[in-house]
């Protein structure tokens, strides 16, 4: 209600001053007061002010009275606020009295015109309102001096000010040349109201005045500093607002405007606020903003960054380069307050660290590089902070804390900002970091990554943004951070040798090449690629990968300053110091380079390329190639005409060139002719050792040229030579004794320097430390000794052997190798090998064998003096050393690939192992392997020596040669051809073979039959039972091995055994394993074997009963083959078997012997009648009576074997068949067994013998016969009834008692034939039925019983009557009254030939009173039982011519050989 009222009002008044021509001033005042009224109850109710009511006010407002305007003013001030009547007023050009009213009104009244500026600015852009701007500068010079007029006691806000504010933040620069800001500056003593306005103003003044300023900061810091300075009180409060106000824009803004006081009076502003007491929580309430993390403000503010560009504090520069302002954070104005602060105050670092700023700094920083920037609407945040951290890691205490350390990842990664500013900074904080910390954070850092990034940023700085240089001078850093970073930590060898250095180095190798933009880059490179070369050889190698070499010789072809070539030419003799570079590709360039130098630079640049050629020419590749021949005029020159020290490396140089180079040496004798004649003058005249010194190493060089080395003037040189030797300076000492040395090659030279004092003289250089020295005396006096016996015999006598074995042991080995060559020419002089100073030198040489380092010519000198004086074996007397350490050393030399050496080494180990201790010590049994490989490989002289060791360690050691391959080897040598071995060598080898089968008989079967075989060849018997008991192994193993020994002359070597009685019983084995298999007596050498097998028998020498025994055993398995029985050779056998049975053998050999006996007569008539004639008939006849049944077996086999033909007839006697019948008689009695053999004998006598069958012997015979079928097997029945039949046949011719007698006897064999007719085979029968009716023999009738006789009147009285023939009867009782009387009776009748076609007849009669009456008849047939020998039964009586069945007789009929005792 009360605000419709104030609009009525207002209406009215605008209305009445309408009205009134001109208004009046009070009207106006009225409306200005309501104005106020209505503004503050509602600032959009002024629609009762239609278009036009305010027209009177502008025009009073621009009439001349400036009472009236100021009144005017004072009323739209409010009315303004109103966009439409802005917009009339604006139109109406309001601002001209605006304007006139701030320059003459009273303070009241700019007041009002301030109040309306500031509602048309609030309503139109600054552009429209004052498009001038002279104009705008005028307003605020006018704002500026009403501000100063205006008491600020209980002041909340101040129109003046608050304009000033709006016009401070403009955003329309780009409408205003120059900037807005700049209208500010433009009358430096108007900035004093702001000032005051700060220093002594309540909170909201000092708010607002700290925005205006602060957009000021942008302008001339300098100035606006200084009038900050000013005032003490401005200062304090300006801290107090950014301690104090909850505004986070006034403090960024408070922060902003102490950034600016601080920039040029750094130290008077800090000097305030430690008055104040405000300086510790002015850093607390900053590292608390740090901390805040807060979002940007919208302030556009422009604190202080560099650009690439020109610095926007130019103001004659182009509107259009300005940057746009950027937001800034409350963070980033802490930053850069803080580092101000503590870029000057060096006590408020620790206070930054001990309020955590430091962590905060790290938090915010990690943060920032952990992620993608593009996230961050602040960028100058992050480079901020690592200008805070450069300055604090200034301080060598705060480094040390172990905060630090976190620090390091994040500025490593800020240093990979693709932001120059970032990086830049980073590297600021990290060369702090570097140049303060411990060694850890430097190491830190550059396992960072940081290097690698430092490296990219030399030379760019200072091309992109020049002004970083100046504001790292504003903070007290470093203008060249990265140069730091890279020099600090190269200073670190972990850094300077590892992988971080070499992959910094490509990145410095390309900044060498000229960079427009980056003109100091190579010669920074440069610096820092030498630091790193002369601190690592693995860097030289990279930097040349990396393309150094090149890069610097093309540097070097630009003819750069002298001081830059001498840096180049410096680096690059650092780098040719490795010897891996002087054969890189790019070598042969530079020394073209260097060479171009030496003839066209100064004099300066021409030493330094001689000291970088003396680098390259170590290589070989550089030394050969045409640049190098280019440089030895030059360089002659120089020795010639140059100073001392240019001389010194010339020498140098040209030494170098020449090493190892005749035709270097050549081009420089044949150089105007006078080197050599130049160096003999310098050796002979100059007063200079140094230069003597280095003439005597060129000349020893040149002597290498065999030409150069027999000219006159070299020959001169060898005086002043052994002068320079006695001059008593050690280093001119040396190289005139090397080039003595090659002078000595001359055999003119060596007779002119053989003198004693000569040779004193070097030995007396010998012993000491410079082993070049002692190296060339040695090899001096080496030569010097050379066929020259009275020299060795001086040397010995001027100590050299003492001073020798002193250090042989301690010298490198060239020297030693020296020392041994040099015994071993002492030691080939006989009488120096024999003494006692020989002997001292078997340990000292053994110990050189032993080092790792020892040279092949080395070892043959060693072993070679060795050699010479183990000969003798006392010389290991005083020896200390153990079996082992002599050993060892020698088994690699074993295996060396020298022959020389090996023959060495195995002759050293020969004469040790001679000695007992030697061979059974555990290392000699590694020297095994190495020996067994040189046995086999073929050359004499080694396999000589080898297998002459491995005969002693085979003693010890058989498994090891064994294990070793040693079968394998040895038996190469044992076959072995070519080259044939000799006796002894073979022999040895046999016997290291032998040593190892005998150790372990399972590798018999592992050597083979060849060489076995030819182990029987072997003088010595324990090689040759090995090798029999190793064939014997294998024979037995398979058939086949037999054939195969055959066919490798086993058998031969086998009867020389037999025949010189060595070995005899094996090798009897042997051979009769060999012929008993059936493939071997196919082959010859079983006919061949014959022979010497029969002598063997015969030989009275032979005494081995188990040979002999064997032998025999061979014979018969050679006889087994029936070609072989018929061989002219068997009839020697034949008697040496007959021989052998004569003597009684045993039973085992007496049965080879007959069974041989058997096989060679058995085919053959001729070795029969050789039996015979050697007295056999008898010798067997004997055995035939052999308590041996098997033997007497044989005998009678081989009997009949003799008399299976007529061949002996006359042989044959009945002692004979005496014989053979008392042996098959002593067999069955003390066997009770029939020998078949015998029987079979027996009948093969008789039947081509038949006058023996009318022998008593014969006859006597019978009955054993008959004895051996009776209790004999089938084959001794079918034998005797053979013999038997044979008898038979014989009886009708033969005398009729001895017929007689034969069949009688022969009779006895009736019941068995009986038998045999009944149970033998159907073959038996004939012979045995024919032989039944042939004998004599007794026929026994008994008549048993009768049944039924009963007669049909009276009583029956029986008896019977019995008639063979024409024979007389015979009767029996009579039985009275009884129909079955039972007879009993038996009869008999004697036959001399069993009856035949005989019939017996039987009458049964009965008697009684009236006479006898006949009962019945009986005939049978007795052919029948003659063969069957019982025949009985019931036989039914016949009467009147038939059968009454009745009636039976009980008959039993017998046939034998003699009457029953019933019958009897």
């Amino acid at each position: 209600m009360q605000g419709e009222t104030c609009h009525s009002l207002q209406s009215h008044a605008v209305h009445a001053l309408s009205n009134i021509c001109g208004g009046t001033t009070q009207s106006a005042r009225a409306l200005g007061a309501l104005s106020c009224s209505a503004s503050a109850t509602s600032k959009n109710k002024m629609s009762c002010l239609t278009e036009g009511d305010v027209r009177p006010l502008i025009e009073m407002a621009k009439t001349s009275s400036i009472d009236v305007a100021e009144t005017a003013f004072a009323a739209l001030a409010n009315l303004l606020s109103d966009a439409q009547i802005a917009k009339e007023a604006l139109d109406d050009n309001i601002v001209m009295a605006l304007t006139r009213v701030l320059k003459e009104g009273s303070l009241e009244g700019k007041i009002s015109a301030s109040r309306s500026l500031r509602q048309l600015l609030n309503q139109f852009p600054l552009s429209e309102v004052l498009p001038d701007y002279s104009q705008c500068c005028f307003i605020i010079h006018a704002l500026l001096v009403c501000l100063s007029g205006i008491s600020l006691d209980n002041v909340t806000s101040l129109e003046p000010l608050d304009v000033l504010a709006l016009m401070a933040r403009t955003k329309e620069d780009s409408h205003f040349s120059p900037p807005l800001c700049t209208a500010f500056l433009e009358v430096p003593e108007s900035l004093e109201p702001l000032v005051r306005c700060v220093s002594i103003g309540p909170p909201p003044i000092q708010d607002k005045s700290i925005q205006i300023l602060a957009n000021l900061c942008q302008g001339r810091h300098s100035l606006l500093g200084e009038y900050l300075n000013r005032s003490q009180g401005c200062i304090a409060s300006l801290a107090s607002r950014v301690m104090e106000s909850k505004d986070m824009e006034i403090r960024i803004s408070s922060a902003v405007i102490l950034i600016s006081a601080m920039r040029d009076r750094r130290e008077q502003s800090i000097d305030i606020l430690e008055a104040s007491k405000l300086l510790k929580d002015l850093i607390s309430a900053l590292v608390d903003m740090l901390k805040q993390h807060s979002s940007l403000t919208s302030l556009d503010i422009e604190i202080w960054k560099p650009y690439t560009e020109k610095s926007p504090l130019n103001y004659e520069q182009d509107v259009l380069s300005v940057p746009e302002l950027g937001k800034v954070s409350e963070e980033t104005v802490a930053l850069w307050l803080l580092s101000l602060i503590c870029s000057y105050h060096a006590r408020s670092k620790y206070t930054v660290m001990e309020l955590g700023g430091v962590d905060a700094v790290s938090d915010r920083l990690a943060s920032c590089t952990a992620n993608r920037q593009e996230q961050y609407e602040d960028s100058e945040n992050i480079w901020t902070c690592a200008l805070l951290l450069a300055t604090l890691f200034q301080d060598s205490v705060i480094v040390q804390s172990s905060e630090i350390m976190r620090t390091v990842p994040s500025l490593a990664s800020l240093l990979k900002s693709d932001d120059i500013i970032n990086k830049y900074f980073a590297a600021q904080a990290l060369a702090s970091l570097v140049s303060t910390g411990s060694r850890g954070i430097q190491l830190a850092i550059a396992n960072s990554g940081a290097v690698l990034c430092a490296v990219a940023l030399i030379g760019q700085v200072e091309s992109d943004m020049p002004n970083l240089v100046t504001m790292a001078e504003e903070f007290k850093l470093a203008e060249n951070p990265s140069q730091i970073i890279l020099r600090t930590l190269f200073e670190l060898e972990d850094v300077c040798t590892g992988a971080i250095a070499r992959r910094s180095i490509p990145l410095l190798v390309d900044l060498l090449k000229p960079m427009p933009d980056r003109p100091g880059a190579p010669l920074i490179a440069l610096h820092l690629l030498t630091q790193l070369a002369e601190g690592s050889e693995t860097n030289k190698v990279a930097m040349a990968e990396a393309g150094a070499l090149d890069a610097l010789t093309k540097y070097l072809s630009l003819s750069p300053q002298d001081s830059t070539e001498t840096t180049i030419t410096n680096l690059l003799g650092i780098l040719y110091s490795n010897p891996d570079l002087l054969y890189h590709e790019s070598s042969r360039s530079t020394s073209n380079q260097l060479v171009a130098v030496l003839r066209l630079g100064s004099r300066s640049s021409r030493l330094s390329a001689v000291r970088t050629l003396q680098k390259l020419f170590d290589s070989e590749n550089i030394r050969d190639t045409e640049v190098a021949w280019q440089a030895i005029q030059p360089l002659l020159a120089m020795l010639e005409s140059g100073t001392e020290i240019e001389q010194q490396a010339a020498l140098v140089a040209l030494i170098k060139l020449s090493a190892g180079n005749i035709s270097k040496g050549s081009a420089m004798f044949d150089v105007e002719g006078n080197t050599l004649e130049n160096l003999y003058k310098i050796l002979s005249f100059s007063s200079s050792l140094e230069l003597k010194k280095d003439a005597a190493r060129l000349c020893c060089i040149l002597f290498e040229n065999s030409t150069i080395r027999a000219s006159p003037i070299a020959a001169e040189c060898l005086q002043p030579l052994i002068s320079l030797m006695t001059s008593g300076s050690s280093m001119a000492v040396e190289p005139a004794v090397c080039a003595l040395n090659r002078l000595l090659e001359e055999e003119y030279n060596a007779e002119v320097a053989a003198t004693g004092e000569v040779i004193d003289l070097l030995v007396s250089f010998v012993p000491g430390t410079n082993y070049q020295l002692s190296e060339a005396c040695i090899g001096a006096l080496i030569k010097l000794g050379k066929d020259r016996p009275n020299c060795k015999l001086d040397m010995v006598k001027a100590g050299i052997i003492e001073h020798a074995l002193d250090m042989i042991l301690d010298v490198p080995v060239s020297v030693s190798s020296s020392i041994a060559e040099l015994l071993r020419i002492l030691t080939n002089n006989s009488g120096i090998a024999k003494s006692s100073a020989a002997a001292k030198m078997v340990e000292p040489l053994f110990l050189l064998l032993r080092r790792p380092d020892v040279t092949m010519w080395d070892q043959h000198s060693a072993l070679q003096a060795l050699v010479n004086i183990l000969e003798k074996p006392q010389s290991l007397a005083a020896l200390k050393l153990t079996p082992s350490q002599i050993i060892e050393p020698l088994i690699s030399f074993l295996e060396s690939p020298s022959q020389a050496i090996q023959q060495l080494g195995t002759e050293v180990l020969s004469h040790l192992l001679e000695q007992e201790h030697f061979q059974q010590d555990i290392t000699t049994k590694n020297a095994v392997v190495p020996l067994v490989q040189l046995a086999g490989i073929g050359i004499l002289s080694l396999q000589q020596t080898a297998v002459k060791a491995l005969e002693s360690i085979s003693q010890s050691w058989p498994k090891a040669v064994a294990d070793a391959g040693g079968i394998f080897e040895l038996s190469k040598v044992i076959v072995q051809d070519d080259p044939q071995p000799s006796q002894a060598l073979w022999e040895s080898a046999a016997l290291v073979l032998c040593n190892v089968l005998r150790y372990n008989s399972d590798n018999y079967v592992k050597v083979s039959m060849a060489v076995l075989v030819r182990l029987l060849n072997s003088t010595m018997e324990s090689t040759v039972t090995i090798a029999l008991s190793a064939l014997l192994v294998q024979e037995k193993g398979s058939s086949r091995c037999a054939v195969a020994m055959a066919e490798a002359g086993a058998v031969r070597a086998l009867l020389e055994l037999l025949k010189s009685h060595q070995c005899e019983e094996s090798a009897a084995r042997l051979l009769e394993a060999l012929i008993n298999n059936s493939r071997v007596r196919e082959t010859k050498v079983a006919k061949y074997a014959i022979a010497p097998l029969s002598q063997y028998l015969l030989d009275p020498q032979s005494k081995n009963q188990s040979a002999k025994f064997l032998v025999t055993l061979a014979l018969g398995d050679i006889f087994q083959h029936e070609s072989l029985a018929r061989a002219s050779d068997s009839v020697s056998a034949c008697r040496a078997l007959v021989s052998l049975l004569e003597d009684q053998p045993t039973d085992d050999m007496t049965m080879v012997a007959i069974c041989a006996l058997q096989s060679l007569v058995m085919h053959s008539r001729t070795n029969r009648r050789a039996v015979a004639e050697a007295g056999g008939i008898l010798v067997v006849q004997e055995l035939l009576l052999s308590p041996n049944v098997d033997i007497s077996g044989q005998a009678a086999l081989l009997i009949k074997y003799l008399f299976s033909n007529h061949t002996l007839q006359e042989y044959v006697s009945n002692e004979l068949i005496r014989s053979l019948t008392a042996a098959l008689e002593r067999e069955l009695l003390s066997t009770s067994s029939i020998n078949e053999v015998i029987l079979r004998t027996i009948y093969v006598m008789f039947s081509n013998f038949k006058k023996v069958r009318f022998s008593e012997a014969a006859t006597l015979c019978i009955p054993h016969l008959v004895c051996a079928l009776k209790d004999g097997n089938e084959a001794a029945q079918e034998s005797v009834l053979d013999t038997l039949c044979l008898l038979k046949e014989s009886w009708p011719q033969m005398n009729e008692d001895i017929a007689k007698a034969q069949s009688l006897i022969s009779a006895e064999a009736i019941p068995v034939l009986q038998m045999l007719m009944k149970t033998c085979p159907p073959s038996f029968h004939e012979r045995a039925d024919s032989l039944l009716h042939c004998l004599p023999g007794c026929l026994t009738v008994t008549i048993i019983r009768g049944n039924n006789l009963k007669q049909t009147m009276g009583g029956t009285n029986a008896f019977c009557c019995l008639q063979i023939g024409n024979g007389p009867p015979r009767q029996t009782k009579v039985v009275n009254h009884s129909i079955c009387p039972a007879w009993n009776e038996g009869f008999t009748w004697l036959f001399d030939v069993a009856p035949k076609g005989q019939k017996l007849y039987i009458i049964c009669k009965s008697k009684n009173t009236f006479g006898k009456s006949t009962l019945g008849r009986v005939t049978i047939q007795i052919d029948k039982v003659v063969t069957e020998g019982v025949y009985s039964g019931f036989f039914s009586l016949s009467h009147d011519g038939g059968k009454d069945g009745s009636r039976t007789l009980e008959i039993e009929i017998v046939w034998s050989n003699r009457p029953s005792n019933d019958s009897m």
